[in-house]
């Protein structure tokens, strides 16, 4: 039988399905490269968060496919996986509506420093100025794939104006698509749900902030690559931007010592965005039928590579 190795705490569902066609399935942490080259007869994987490159991949020779346990898939270097055969797909989709609720939610929570004020309780407030609403303004979202849909969607009740940028023209519920430097320059919350790529890491930098207006509540449900770090620590200091909210950062797990979890106009999550019941079984299950049908010689429905 054909082996396949996931992460501990896989969702039961994938589990179930992986095991209905016939497979045999081998857990355990993926936290170290020994927990990949101990299963070197493994045909599959369906991945977490470990780097996969050369060094792994020159030691898993019956490797037919990587499925990534989500949409993100910057942690697998595609070149060498190609070089190997081997197939890496993701899960666009399966987590859209987990991931597009974290995106209204933290645009609430930067918007309103509701962290901020709660604090206060304690006696632990960190002096928020008073917060924006949502309805009514311009919302860009950068990265309009099932995710950034997803959030125009979900916004409908706010009589919102969406500004969407991707490489391609899609349907925009609440807006029209716009270019990058339109959604920097008018928008009032600004969401990026774009996949971190040699092409998008940083691209939100210095130069981007000085675009953006003074009081726009910036929101990163991405990845942290996405944003140049110091520059938006910067940003957030200097006043270019009012807030942010943020569940991706630069190091993960975020550091105690991170500036960003002191700052009083930003709340911050520790990359929960798909961390739902729903989410996790559907992404589960998603990743599995894709190692199947590699497996069975079929054509994958979300090849990244």
């Amino acid at each position: 039988m054909k082996k396949v190795l996931v992460f501990d705490g896989i969702a039961q569902k994938a589990i179930d399905y992986l095991k209905e066609n016939n497979l045999t399935v081998v857990s355990n942490k993926q936290s170290r490269d020994s927990d990949f080259l101990d299963n070197q007869d493994a045909d599959a994987i369906i991945l977490m968060m470990h780097q996969i490159a050369e060094p792994i991949l020159n030691q898993l020779n019956n490797l037919k496919i990587i499925a990534r346990y989500g949409v993100g898939y910057d942690n697998v270097n595609l070149e060498d996986a190609k070089s190997h055969g081997v197939v890496v797909t993701n899960t666009p989709g399966a987590n859209a509506t987990a991931v597009a609720e974290t995106a209204v939610m933290h645009m609430l929570m930067a918007g309103r420093y509701f962290y901020q004020e709660r604090q206060s309780i304690t006696g632990e407030s960190l002096k928020p100025q008073k917060g924006q609403e949502i309805t009514g303004k311009t919302v860009g979202i950068i990265g309009f794939g099932a995710i950034g849909q997803k959030i125009d969607e979900l916004l409908s009740g706010f009589n919102v104006n969406i500004l969407a940028y991707a490489r391609h023209a899609k349907t925009v519920r609440n807006g029209r698509m716009a270019s990058l430097e339109e959604i920097y320059k008018q928008s009032d919350f600004i969401i990026l749900a774009l996949p971190a790529t040699p092409e998008t890491t940083h691209m939100i930098d210095e130069t981007v902030f000085k675009k953006m207006k003074n009081t726009a509540v910036l929101v990163n449900i991405a990845r942290g690559a996405v944003i140049d770090e110091p520059a938006l620590i910067n940003a957030l200091q200097d006043g270019e931007i009012a807030s942010a909210g943020l569940d991706v950062v630069t190091e993960e797990p975020a550091t105690k010592d991170n500036p960003l979890l002191k700052m009083p106009n930003v709340f911050v999550t520790p990359h929960i965005a798909a961390k739902s019941i729903e989410a996790f079984d559907s992404v589960g299950l998603a990743a599995a039928k894709e190692v199947v049908r590699v497996l069975n010689n079929e054509k994958p429905l979300n090849q990244v590579n």
